[in-house]
C-alpha cells in the first residue's frame, strides 16, 4: 500500500475539490498478503469489497450474493466482464475474476466508495462502487474509454450468484438453498428480478433486482442469463467461461433454475477516445411491488450518479456520530481486513496456539458463542485505557458497516487493585452507543483474567482473529508493526544430516 501522489485526481473522483479532505487507501495491484477490504453500508444494506474486486453484498443478516472466506483466491462476489467482439479477448473490470495482468490497475478505498481503475487491451475502465443511504441498493458506475486508435465494439457483462438467505444456511447447503430462488427477466426495463420463496418457518419471501442503465445511445443487443451452468459451462470456471468464449447473446434462461445467477450483457460501440458511462444497480426489497418501484426509479443514470454524493455525506455523518476521524476509520478498516480474512500476523503466537486443547464449546462458559469473529484486547494498566476507547469506537464502526464482531476485553489488573480499570471500562461502555450490547452476540464481553483458568485464557487467544495487548503500544502502532513475516519451514532433520 502507498499514498498516491495524484491525490487531487482521486479527490475529483469523489466529487470533492480538496484532496486533503479525502484520505484514501490506494493499492497498485491485487498482490497483498491478505485481501484488503472496504466496508460500504447504509446501516441495512452492506457491501464488502476487496482490493482485487471480490467481496459480498448483504441486507441485514441476509446474503444477497454468494461469498466464502478464501484469502488465497478471493474469487467470490459481483463482477463485470469486458470482451472485444473483434478479437474475442476478454478480461474483467477488476483483477478478479479473470486475473488478467492489466497494464495499469489501482484500487482506491475511501469512506464513501471504492474505485477501481483498469487499463487492458487499449480499453480504460473506471469502476466506482457505493451504497445508497436512501434505498437498499448498491451502484457500480463504470466509465469505459477507448484509448486505442481504432473503433472498438465491447461487450460488457455483469455477473453475481444469487442467495437471498442466511449466509450460514447457504454455506451449509448451497444446493438446497438454490431450490427456493426464482428468476424473472424484465426486458423492457433491462432488469432481472429474483425472489426467494418463503419456507413458511424461518424466512419470509425476499425480492432482489439487478439492472444496467445508461443515458447514452451506446447500449444495444441486451441479453440476459440466470442459469449459472448456461453462463459458465460444464467444467469451466469464472476465469475461462462459456459466455465469454462464445460470441453470442446470453441464453435468456429464467424461472426455477438449479443454480441462480444474475447476468446482463450489453454491447457498446466506441470510437477512438470516446467514453461511455453505465451503472449496474443491485437492490433488495421485501415485496415484488417495492422491487418494481426501485427498478422504475433507477432507470435514470442521473439518479444513480446522485447516490455517490449522498454516500459521501452519509459517511461523514457516520464519523460525526461516532466522534471519529477519517484516520480512525482507515485504521478500523485495516483491522477489518484481518477480521474478515484470517491473518496469522494479528493472531496469537504459535507458542500459544499449540497449547490449546479445547474447542468452540469451551467458550460457552464465558457466554461467548464462538459463531462470530472475536477481537481480543488484554489490558492491565489504567494509563492505557485509551486503547479500550478506540476499540469500543471501532466496534461501533464495524457494526454500522455490517461487520458483526464479538469484542472481548480481558482485564488483567493485579490482585491488590481496587478495580480502577474495570470501572473505567464500564464507564466507557455506558457512555457509548453500545451499552445494551454487553454480553450479547456481536457485542462487548468484559472479563477479569484472574478467575479464568489457564485453559480459558489460552482458548480465547487461540480463537481470536485479532489479539491486542496494552503492553505492545497504541492501537496504530500494533497494527503497523504486525505484518506477515515470510514463513520459514525448518529443514527436515534427515536433510540436515545429509541423508
Amino acid at each position: 500500500m502507498h499514498v498516491d501522489p495524484h491525490s487531487d485526481e482521486i479527490a475529483r473522483l469523489h466529487g470533492n475539490g480538496s484532496p486533503l479532505e479525502v484520505p484514501v487507501r490506494v493499492f497498485s495491484g491485487a498482490a497483498t498478503p491478505i485481501p484488503a477490504v472496504q466496508l460500504l453500508s447504509n446501516g441495512r444494506y452492506h457491501t464488502m469489497i476487496t482490493n482485487a474486486g471480490g467481496g459480498y453484498s448483504r441486507w441485514k443478516d441476509i446474503a444477497v450474493t454468494r461469498w466464502r472466506e478464501d484469502s488465497t483466491r478471493d474469487n467470490w462476489g459481483m463482477f463485470c466482464y469486458l470482451r472485444d467482439v473483434a478479437s474475442g479477448a476478454f478480461w474483467s473490470a477488476t483483477y478478479q475474476p479473470t486475473l488478467n495482468p492489466s497494464v495499469a490497475y489501482h484500487a482506491i478505498f475511501s469512506e464513501a466508495c471504492a474505485v477501481f481503475r483498469c487499463h487492458e487491451q487499449g480499453i480504460e475502465a473506471d469502476t466506482e462502487i457505493a451504497v445508497s443511504p436512501e434505498d437498499d441498493i448498491e451502484v457500480r458506475r463504470i466509465s469505459i474509454t477507448n484509448r486505442s486508435v481504432v473503433r472498438r465494439v465491447i461487450d460488457l457483462t455483469s455477473y453475481a450468484e444469487v442467495v437471498l438467505a442466511l449466509a450460514a444456511a447457504d454455506a451449509a447447503h448451497p444446493a438446497f438453498s438454490n431450490l427456493f430462488v426464482q428468476t424473472e427477466i424484465i426486458r423492457e426495463q433491462r432488469a432481472i428480478l429474483c425472489n426467494r420463496r418463503s419456507d413458511g418457518v424461518d424466512q419470509a419471501a425476499l425480492w432482489m433486482f439487478h439492472l444496467i442503465v445508461s443515458n447514452e445511445s451506446v447500449l444495444c443487443d441486451m441479453s440476459y442469463e440466470t442459469d449459472r451452468m448456461q453462463f459458465i459451462g460444464r467444467g469451466n470456471t469464472l476465469v475461462n467461461l462459456k459466455a465469454m468464449r462464445d460470441i453470442v447473446a446470453l441464453s435468456g434462461s429464467e424461472g426455477s433454475v438449479l443454480d441462480p445467477i444474475v447476468a446482463i450483457q450489453c454491447r457498446i460501440t466506441l470510437e477512438r477516445e470516446q467514453s461511455a458511462t453505465l451503472a449496474i444497480v443491485t437492490g433488495i426489497a421485501e415485496t415484488r411491488d417495492a422491487c418494481l418501484k426501485l427498478i422504475a426509479e433507477y432507470q435514470d443514470l442521473q439518479l444513480t450518479n446522485r447516490v455517490f454524493g449522498l454516500a459521501r455525506r452519509h459517511s461523514q455523518l457516520v464519523l460525526q456520530q461516532l466522534n471519529a476521524t477519517q484516520a480512525d476509520a482507515q485504521l478500523y478498516g485495516r483491522i477489518a481486513d484481518s477480521i474478515i480474512y484470517s491473518n496469522a500476523s494479528l493472531r496469537a503466537e504459535p507458542s500459544i496456539l499449540i497449547k490449546n486443547r479445547r474447542g468452540q464449546s469451551g467458550l460457552w462458559g464465558n457466554s461467548i458463542s464462538g459463531d462470530l469473529p472475536i477481537v481480543l484486547l488484554q489490558i492491565g494498566e489504567p494509563a492505557n485505557i485509551d486503547l479500550v476507547r478506540q476499540l469500543l469506537q471501532a466496534h461501533a464502526y464495524w457494526r454500522l458497516k455490517g461487520l458483526t464482531v464479538d469484542l472481548v476485553i480481558c482485564n488483567s489488573e493485579g490482585a491488590d487493585s481496587r478495580q480502577p480499570i474495570h470501572d473505567q471500562i464500564m464507564k466507557l461502555i455506558a457512555a457509548g452507543t453500545e451499552d445494551n450490547l454487553s454480553d450479547q452476540p456481536g457485542g462487548i464481553f468484559v472479563r477479569v483474567v484472574r478467575p479464568l483458568s489457564s485453559e480459558d485464557r489460552i482458548l480465547l487467544q487461540s480463537v481470536a482473529r485479532v489479539v491486542l495487548d496494552d503492553r505492545s503500544g497504541a492501537l496504530a502502532e500494533q497494527i503497523n508493526r504486525h505484518s506477515l513475516a515470510e514463513a520459514f519451514v525448518p529443514l527436515l532433520h534427515q536433510l540436515k544430516r545429509g541423508i
